[in-house]
């Protein structure tokens, strides 16, 4: 049986932090974006160039310079268009400095070609990324969704939630952005996260000890 997904997804954990950076092609139109690609720019156009696949888009969930690290070498090799919620394009601008704070080097990111916000249509090929405003971790934060494909950067892990801590961050925000945007998308969609393993809204509804049991019963 073949696999009839217009979507492929390769995820590769990237950089001191282990950050998920995930190309996903378009099978049908050799076109790729990559979400959130946090460092090893060479790797990830490797990857591209191996599967025959053009990078069309850049996505970035949020500005932390772990998630944005190779955004500069991937614009000037491919020309690719960035795309980030204006909430997060200065939290993008500031990633040298954010990197300086934990002892490491990122390059700056160039500035955003587009500005996503709610319930945008980015597209790829004959399918489509669907933009959730999804705050909490930073008030820019995004999700973005194409079918039962959701890459939720770092709302929500397998068994846990996003920092909150940080400069912007909001425990009510992100809550708040997982019951309402995540919580209410099909239990088999699978979560993509920007650090460890997949997982799907079923199971963090049932399982992930930052909700109730009422999360689960929704």
């Amino acid at each position: 049986m073949t696999d009839a997904r217009p979507l492929r997804v390769l995820a590769m954990e990237v950089g001191p932090l282990a950050e998920n950076t995930y190309i996903v092609g378009h099978v049908s139109s050799g076109k790729a974006v990559v979400i959130d690609p946090g460092d090893e720019a060479a790797e990830i156009l490797r990857q591209l160039a191996g599967r025959g696949w053009s990078l069309d888009k850049i996505l970035l969930t949020h500005g932390h310079f772990d998630h944005v690290g190779a955004v500069s070498a991937l614009k000037e090799r491919t020309g690719a268009s960035i795309h980030i919620h204006p909430d997060d394009a200065g939290r993008m601008r500031t990633a040298g400095r954010q990197a300086l704070m934990f002892g490491l080097r990122v390059p700056a990111p160039p500035p955003p070609d587009v500005l996503v916000r709610e319930g945008d249509s980015i597209p790829l090929g004959n399918v489509a990324f669907r933009v959730l405003h999804t705050p909490g971790h930073t008030p820019g934060h995004v999700t973005y969704l194409s079918g039962d494909l959701a890459f939720v950067g770092d709302l929500i892990f397998a068994g846990s939630i996003g920092r909150t801590d940080l400069p912007g961050g909001s425990l009510h925000e992100l809550l708040r952005a997982v019951r309402e945007k995540i919580f209410t998308l099909p239990e088999e969609t699978v979560l993509f996260p920007g650090h460890g393993p997949a997982t799907t809204v079923g199971e963090e509804k049932r399982g992930n000890p930052f909700f109730t049991e009422e999360d689960a019963g929704r």
